[in-house]
C-alpha cells in the first residue's frame, strides 16, 4: 500500500468512527453499530499499524535510493573533474608536441666554404678549416670535410700506416682570372644554421628563384679531372679568404679547383664552353 491509499483508507475509518461517536453520543446506536464501531477499531489499528509499516518501509528504501543517487552523483562529480584534467592535459602536450615539431624541422644547417663566418641572419655554429683526402692518393676521401678550429683528441695515435688521411685544403687557382691572389692558401670554412628555412644549393646561378633567399654565391669548385683523388663540387664563396695563420706555401692535400663548362652531353646552348660555373646558396 503506498502512501495515497493510506491517506484514502484512513478518511474513509476516520469517517466511519465519527459516526458511530456521533450515535453514542445521541444514544441513538444500535447494537449492529457498536459491533460496527468495535470491528472497525480493531480494523484501523490493524491497517494503522500496516500503514506506519508500510510508510518506514518505504521511507527507508527512498533513503537507499537518495544515498545511491548520491554516490551515483558524486561518481559524475569525479568523471567530470577527471575529464578536466585530462583536457589539460591534453593540451599542454599538443603544446608541447608543436614546440618539439618547430625545434627539430626548422632548422638547416650548411658550410659556407671559403668564409670564417656566416651571414648576418644565420647562426655560426663553428668556424674552421676546410680539408679532405690528398689529391693523388687512390683512396682519398671523395669529400670535403670543415675542420674545427679546436679538436679533441683521445691520444690514441696508431702511427701504423694503414688508415685514410686527412690534410688541409689549398686553392688552386693560379692561371685563373678569378681568385688567383689566393692560389696555394689554406681555405677556411664556416658552418652554419638557419632557423625555420631548408637549404638548396643551385649551380650555374649566382641569383636564387623567386620565393628564395641569397645566403651566399661564388663558384663552384672541386678536385682537378686528371688527379687520383677525386672530390665532390661545393660552392665556394665568392669573396673567398685565406684561412687563419695561412700562407702560399704550396703544401698541397685537399686541393679547390675552379669548374668549367664542357659541352656536349651538356647542351651548349644554354650553356658557354669553358666558362666558369656559378653557384648560390638558398634558403626558404
Amino acid at each position: 500500500m503506498d502512501l495515497r491509499q493510506a491517506v484514502f483508507v484512513l478518511l474513509i475509518l476516520q469517517g466511519l468512527a465519527s459516526r458511530t461517536l456521533y450515535c453514542l453520543a445521541s444514544q441513538t446506536c444500535k447494537d449492529n453499530d457498536i459491533r460496527t464501531a468495535v470491528l472497525l477499531n480493531r480494523e484501523t489499528q490493524t491497517n494503522l499499524r500496516e500503514m506506519k509499516l508500510d510508510m518506514e518501509q518505504q521511507l527507508q528504501n527512498q533513503g537507499q535510493e537518495l544515498t545511491q543517487m548520491q554516490e551515483q552523483l558524486n561518481s559524475l562529480i569525479d568523471i567530470a573533474d577527471t575529464v578536466k584534467d585530462l583536457k589539460k592535459e591534453i593540451e599542454t602536450l599538443k603544446t608541447a608536441v608543436v614546440e618539439t615539431t618547430v625545434n627539430v624541422t626548422s632548422s638547416s644547417i650548411y658550410t659556407r666554404w671559403g668564409r670564417r663566418s656566416c651571414p648576418d641572419d644565420t647562426e655560426l655554429v663553428y668556424e674552421g678549416f676546410a680539408g679532405g683526402g690528398d689529391y693523388h692518393d687512390y683512396g682519398a676521401s671523395s669529400n670535403y670535410i670543415c675542420l674545427p678550429k679546436d679538436p679533441i683528441f683521445v691520444g690514441e695515435g696508431s702511427n701504423t700506416g694503414y688508415a685514410n688521411y686527412i690534410y688541409g685544403a689549398e686553392y688552386e687557382t693560379n692561371g685563373t682570372t678569378i681568385l688567383s691572389t689566393l692560389n696555394d692558401h689554406d681555405v677556411p670554412c664556416a658552418v652554419c644554421r638557419v632557423a625555420g628555412r631548408s637549404i638548396v644549393m643551385i649551380p650555374a646561378r649566382n641569383v636564387c628563384y623567386s620565393g628564395w633567399q641569397k645566403e651566399y654565391s661564388g663558384y663552384l669548385m672541386s678536385s682537378y679531372y686528371g688527379h687520383l683523388g677525386n672530390k665532390e663540387l661545393v660552392c665556394m664563396d665568392g669573396s673567398p679568404e685565406a684561412a687563419e695563420g695561412s700562407d702560399s706555401r704550396n703544401q698541397n692535400g685537399a686541393l679547390f679547383y675552379i669548374a668549367e663548362i664542357k659541352c656536349g652531353s651538356l647542351k651548349c646552348p644554354p650553356y658557354l664552353a669553358n666558362e666558369v660555373i656559378t653557384c648560390v646558396v638558398c634558403s626558404k
